[in-house]
C-alpha cells in the first residue's frame, strides 16, 4: 500500500477508535471502583499522592491507602477540574489513552516493519485490530488507569527500541523515554 493511502487510512482508524470510545462515555453511572477514582481525583494533592481514601457506609468511616500509584489520578483530577465533575470528564482520560494506544500500535508496528521484524502491512493490520478491539473499548470507557497503563507501556517500549536501534541516541529521545517510564511507574 502506498504511503499516500496509509495516512488517511490511519486517520480513519484513529477516528473510528475515538468515536467508539466517546460514544455514550458519560451514559452509565459510576460503579464502585470508578467512585474510588473520583474520590482520589477530587482529593487534595497531598492525599492524592499518598493514596489516602475514605471508605464509608454512611455510619462509620475508615481511612485507608489505595493500592494504585498517583499519576492516572492526577490526570483525571486535571480533567474534572477543567471539564467538570461528570462521568464523561472522569472517563475521558481513559478514552484518550485508548485512542493514543491505537496510534502507538501503528508506530510500533511501523518501526518493527522497518527493521524487518514484522512483515509489510503488519502495522496497518495491528492498528485495525487495536481500533476495533473490545478490550480497548471496555477499558477505554472506564475511569480506571488500565488504558493509560497499556499506552504508557507501549510508549516506553517503543522509545526504548528507538534508542537501541540507533548508534548515537539523541538526548531528546532518551529524555522522552525516561519521562514515559516514570509516568508508567507512577501509574502502575
Amino acid at each position: 500500500m502506498t504511503s499516500r493511502l496509509i495516512r488517511p487510512l490511519l486517520l480513519l482508524l484513529l477516528l473510528l477508535a475515538f468515536s467508539r470510545l466517546v460514544f455514550e462515555l458519560g451514559g452509565k453511572n459510576f460503579w464502585w471502583d470508578e467512585s474510588l477514582s473520583l474520590q482520589r481525583s477530587e482529593s487534595t494533592l497531598f492525599r492524592l499522592l499518598r493514596g489516602q481514601i475514605t471508605i464509608t457506609d454512611g455510619t462509620t468511616s475508615l481511612e485507608t491507602i489505595d493500592q494504585h500509584p498517583f499519576f492516572s489520578f492526577l490526570v483525571q483530577g486535571l480533567a474534572i477540574r477543567l471539564a467538570g465533575n461528570s462521568e464523561f470528564a472522569l472517563r475521558f482520560p481513559s478514552a484518550a489513552s485508548a485512542t493514543l494506544l491505537v496510534a502507538l500500535v501503528w508506530a510500533m508496528g511501523a518501526l518493527l516493519e522497518k527493521k524487518q521484524v514484522f512483515p509489510k502491512s503488519a502495522a496497518l493490520w495491528s492498528t485495525l485490530l487495536a481500533a476495533i478491539n473490545p478490550f480497548f473499548l471496555w477499558y477505554g470507557q472506564e475511569a480506571r488507569p488500565y488504558a493509560l497503563w497499556a499506552a504508557l507501556t507501549l510508549l516506553s517500549t517503543y522509545l526504548l527500541l528507538r534508542i537501541s536501534f540507533v548508534h548515537k541516541s539523541s538526548g531528546k529521545l532518551i529524555l522522552a523515554y525516561i519521562v514515559s517510564l516514570l509516568c508508567l511507574l507512577s501509574t502502575h
